[in-house]
């Protein structure tokens, strides 16, 4: 069964989650720092002014938004005219586009209590319950073809999701078929004991 992973802090044995903390976020440094100019390509100092705009992986952003050094700007797929398009139909969104850990990354950056941090976080739960009914019924309806296509447009969690849903129908079909085998020879079995009786007592 495809492993899925729900931890939603830093797990330094997820190869998941460290490609997903190594996506670049812009943050507006509050303090000065000095010899990280390095940082601001556009800046001609070799220390980083206060009010710099940098891009950073966001590995490093908790413990400097803790410490009140940078200010994260919410990377644009959970700001709120995003949210707006996920709530009037998210079903058609091509989400790996906007991010193959869409939901993992933003409960990342809703954890660090941001203003908009509860309404990410009812967008992404709200997202997903709308998406799941939809990718479970086509994980046990689809071809090989169509599946390729399905899962082009979903994040990864998505796609585990998806992959889980097959396995699970692919084996509910063995069961039954089992079962069915089952029932098959217990027939036989009790047509078998009869036609042996009816020959003993004639």
């Amino acid at each position: 069964m495809p492993h899925l992973h729900f931890s939603y802090s830093p797990n330094y044995f997820s190869i998941e989650d460290i490609v997903l903390q190594d996506v670049r976020v812009s943050c507006k440094f509050e303090v000065a720092v000095p010899k990280l100019g390095v940082l601001d390509q556009s800046a001609d100092n070799e220390n980083l002014k206060q009010g710099s705009k940098v891009e950073l992986p966001f590995w490093m952003v908790p413990t400097l938004h803790a410490k009140k050094i940078v200010t994260l700007e919410i990377p644009r797929h959970y700001k709120v005219n995003y949210r707006q398009i996920l709530q009037a139909d998210s079903i058609v969104v091509d989400l790996h586009k906007w991010g193959p850990y869409f939901y993992d990354l933003g409960l990342h950056v809703a954890n660090l209590e941001l203003k908009d941090s509860l309404d990410i976080k009812r967008s992404l739960v709200e997202t997903l319950r709308n998406r799941l009914r939809q990718i479970m019924d086509m994980s046990q309806h689809s071809t090989h073809h169509e599946t390729v296509h399905i899962i082009a447009n979903l994040d990864e969690l998505e796609r585990k999701l998806f992959g889980v849903g097959q396995l699970s129908y692919r084996s509910y079909k063995e069961w039954v078929r089992r079962e069915s085998s089952k029932i098959n020879t217990a027939t036989l079995v009790a047509s078998h004991r009869k036609r042996k009786f009816a020959e003993v007592t004639v």
